[in-house]
């Protein structure tokens, strides 16, 4: 995803070394369209951190498999 597609929807961000990452912990919160690739994850002063590159925009079937396996609490 494009980091102009996630700053239009309001995702928290922070630059590092001139890099923009995207705090996950708003994605997973806030954005439920979207998903992270867990590998990607960077966890920096205790915030889980991603690059725009490493979103995605959730497909039917992420969708599907999230109702035949729901989170257990």
């Amino acid at each position: 995803m494009l980091n102009e597609q996630l700053k239009r929807q309001k995702v928290k961000s922070i630059m590092i070394n001139n890099i923009e990452y995207f705090d996950v912990q708003d994605i997973k919160d806030n954005h439920p369209d979207l998903k992270v690739d867990v590998d990607k994850i960077m966890h920096i002063n205790d915030t889980a951190l991603i690059k725009a590159d490493d979103v995605h925009v959730k497909t039917e079937f992420d969708k599907m498999i999230k109702q035949v396996f729901p989170k257990k609490y």
